[in-house]
């Protein structure tokens, strides 16, 4: 007689979707959801897209923003959702769409890693408590539908990828989920990237773990090695974003902390269990997260250094986020009986509570698609990725593209193409024109075929180039410096690497 499948999976499937289906159903409102910078978020994707568009590879400099005279902010914050999103709108899902499918998927995605990771430790029970305590995570919906920062959702989907990865002991798919973090969001990638390193070095695979990690790294050089090397043109080093101190969890925002991990962290103290090596430290890091986003860490945020690559305490609950389902499922896989019941249900009526509160007062604007593809704002707070050169920050668009600021030129044909420009002049004596784009190396100016001196020093920091009397051909365009070339190689060298590295792991791989 064969012997049936439970349908106790099936309804697993169907807890998860209908927990997901709660937490996502705005995204099937027209419009966006108000929120700190989910609208930035779209018009740098629209920017991004067409700065790809027109030919631009690895894109690096967005040249419709800063009111169309351009910077380099892609050459610096986390481009992994705008290669995807620029994707999306290619086989024709709008930008605003795009921004919120991201958004969807890094929940839903997340939250399907998560559970695939505890159920390769736990029963079924407490995988699903341990995923919707996930899903239901008071900090995730916050950065979905008030803080709406795509990047940091990207990044916690990919960190839930690597955890996968060691949990199933998937060499595979280290790299790939490694590159993937580093593209998605600086911070998270900084501050989960420590937890998964810590984890990596505790794996029985430990050495395999390490090289795929490697490649992971090198995969991503094409973005993270220009961004460290090039930080010293732009302002970011003398530039305050925020103030430590003000953005503690406190009293107010307290549920930001996960009532549901800490109740999960209660249990487990109070059945006095000694932990084994695993729950011991993933527990360490979801107590982490939870600590140093309160203010008993101040005297750790006095260090410059901390202050100035997080910014902001609060983002290392990303820790408890990621590592919180799995101190919720150990607390109920540690209890047994009514107790087990009676915990999911306190568990159960925490996370309605805070889905309440999360999407309680979410509010929506409709606008249309034009208002974000001409929308030529930074999408930045304090002009940190502003090449130090630029004294004055342009308040209005220029005129025109293309002016003279000496001597008299007739422009004949002029062909704008992104940041490519091909200008036709007649100049009727020795003159100077001016391109309104700010100057970053990776600008280049040849008249007649010859590369010009380009002249950036003055308060825009735009370009200026001498042009002698006759008709020329003037041609601008933004191209890859070596510096930068090499770190695409780098990417391009370590993508065939890790491609080897799978194909002879795989005998030994099952």
């Amino acid at each position: 007689m064969t012997k049936k499948k439970s349908p106790f999976p099936w309804i697993a499937g169907i807890l998860l979707m209908l927990s997901l289906g709660l937490v996502l159903w705005p995204f099937f409102r027209p419009g966006f959801f108000i929120t700190d910078d989910g609208e930035w978020m779209v018009i740098r994707l629209s920017a991004f897209y067409q700065s790809l568009a027109s030919g631009q590879f690895p894109v690096r400099f967005l040249g419709r923003l800063n009111n169309s005279y351009g910077y380099p902010v892609a050459n610096f914050l986390y481009p992994g959702f705008l290669y995807i999103g620029s994707v999306l709108h290619v086989i024709g899902i709008s930008f605003v769409d795009a921004v919120k499918v991201i958004l969807g998927v890094s929940v839903a995605g997340g939250a399907a890693a998560t559970f695939m990771t505890l159920r390769s430790r736990f029963k079924m029970v407490p995988s699903i408590l341990g995923t919707m305590s996930f899903i239901f995570s008071p900090y995730l919906l916050y950065d979905v539908y008030r803080r709406g920062s795509v990047g940091e959702l990207l990044g916690i989907f990919a960190a839930a990828i690597a955890l996968l990865a060691l949990s199933k002991g998937w060499v595979w798919l280290m790299a790939p989920s490694i590159a993937f973090l580093i593209v998605s969001h600086n911070t998270v990638a900084l501050i989960a990237g420590l937890g998964i390193a810590v984890l990596i070095f505790l794996h029985q695979k430990r050495l395999a773990m390490i090289i795929s990690a490697a490649w992971g790294v090198g995969m991503a050089a094409f973005f993270w090695l220009p961004a460290l090397l090039e930080k010293r043109f732009v302002r970011f080093d003398a530039t305050i974003v925020s103030n430590p101190s003000f953005y503690f969890v406190n009293v107010e925002n307290a549920a930001l902390l996960g009532a549901g991990v800490i109740v999960a962290l209660a249990v487990i103290l109070g059945l006095r269990k000694k932990l084994a090596g695993q729950d011991k430290i993933i527990t360490i890091l979801a107590v982490t997260g939870i600590v140093l986003s309160v203010a008993i860490s101040a005297p750790l945020w006095s260090m410059p250094l901390l202050g100035k690559l997080v910014q902001f305490p609060y983002r290392f609950l990303v820790l408890t986020v990621l590592f919180g389902p799995w101190v919720v499922a150990l607390a109920v896989e540690h209890v047994r009986g009514w107790q087990q019941k009676l915990l999911g249900v306190i568990l159960l009526v925490i996370f309605s509570h805070g889905l309440i509160m999360q999407l309680g007062d979410v509010r929506f604007v409709e606008r249309p698609e034009g208002y974000y593809t001409t929308n030529e704002a930074t999408t930045n707070v304090a002009n940190e990725y502003m090449p130090l050169w630029v004294t004055d920050i342009p308040l209005s668009r220029p005129v025109e593209t293309l002016e003279v600021i000496e001597g008299d030129v007739k422009i004949l044909h002029r062909t704008f193409l992104g940041e490519y420009m091909k200008v036709d002049i007649d100049a009727k004596k020795d003159s100077v024109v001016q391109i309104n784009k700010i100057y970053y190396p990776g600008w280049g100016i040849t008249l007649d075929n010859k590369l010009m001196r380009i002249n950036y020093q003055n308060p825009l920091g735009v370009m200026r180039v001498e042009v002698p009397a006759g008709v020329h051909t003037l041609v601008a365009t933004f191209r890859e410096t070596p510096m930068r070339l090499f770190s695409d190689i780098v990417s391009l060298v370590c993508v065939i690497g890790y491609l080897i590295f799978v194909k002879r792991l795989k005998p030994r791989v099952t």
